[in-house]
């Protein structure tokens, strides 16, 4: 990571800075008050891309914290005004979100996941669905973090890629995961703590198990078609829903999902059926 301080913004003395953020092929530019560069930092730091190599993204924070501006080269992607509380997770969100569209060889999906000996299950679900609370809950049980928001997917290998960013915990997070899994809290901000666990993985897994988590409903584990699951896919964040990758987005879910097993998970609290999620991802591993 490289940080250059820039002359004062203004009669205030307000500063800037500039970073640099290599995260594996993908470059990240940082421009803006440098307390919030170091919090956007420390969220996105541990974050690997490998498997392709995305243009370089920039984006810049106004010297007073409410807007951002995503940009590849000269060409501006968006403008974003900033809430005085969770402009982190909107500039974090941005940014994960930017590196979804520029891929071109790997698929992409808003979703978390976590491994477990090489094996990994990707954990689709909407916002407020319990996606961390279930991973929080895996990964207190042995298994790894893989994943947060964003899971990357080589479809000719039929492999997760591990890209790192903290669990975003909210405070009904925190209450639904029960004890968090050993780690630290890199950041807080916006009344949600970004909290890195201990438990990392560190190389591609197998894309062996994929969990779609609802609302509601009876709390149990169900067994999802293929052909459901793409289905499903399909109507979340991912390269399905990108208009210029659909047809090479759905010959590589296509190939990946029939050498996977698919389940849904029901009821209030998915994190409670979270050594059940283990067990089934396990007993994959012993079938091989």
């Amino acid at each position: 990571m490289d940080l250059t301080l820039l002359p004062p913004l203004d009669a205030g003395g307000r500063k800037a800075a500039k970073v640099r953020l290599a995260l594996g092929n993908w470059t990240l530019h940082l421009a803006g008050p440098p307390a919030a560069l170091s919090a956007v930092c420390a969220v996105l730091s541990e974050l690997r891309v490998d498997g392709e190599v995305p243009p370089a993204v920039t984006i810049a924070l106004s010297p007073d914290l409410r807007s951002a501006t995503g940009a590849v080269g000269a060409r501006t992607l968006w403008t974003l005004a900033l809430p005085p509380s969770g402009w982190l997770g909107a500039v974090v969100g941005h940014a994960v979100a930017t590196l979804a569209n520029v891929l071109t060889r790997l698929l992409f999906i808003h979703a978390g996941a976590i491994a477990a000996e090489g094996q990994g299950c990707v954990i689709v679900g909407e916002s407020g669905a319990g996606k961390t609370s279930l991973a929080a809950s895996l990964i207190r049980a042995g298994a790894a973090s893989m994943a947060d928001d964003l899971v990357l997917l080589d479809p000719e290998h039929g492999t997760m890629l591990p890209v790192i960013i903290p669990l975003g915990v909210k405070a009904w997070t925190a209450r639904a995961a029960g004890t968090l899994p050993a780690g630290r809290e890199v950041a807080c901000e916006g009344g949600t703590r970004y909290w890195l666990p201990d438990a990392r993985a560190h190389a591609p897994a197998r894309a062996a198990m994929f969990v779609f988590v609802g609302r509601g409903g009876l709390p149990r584990l169900r067994p999802l078609t293929r052909g459901a699951a793409l289905l499903a896919l399909g109507r979340h964040t991912s390269s399905l829903s990108r208009r210029h990758r659909l047809e090479d987005a759905f010959r590589g879910f296509a190939r990946i999902l029939p050498a996977a097993r698919c389940l849904t998970i029901g009821g209030r609290h998915p994190a409670a059926l979270a050594p059940s999620v283990l067990r089934y991802l396990r007993a994959g591993v012993a079938a091989r």
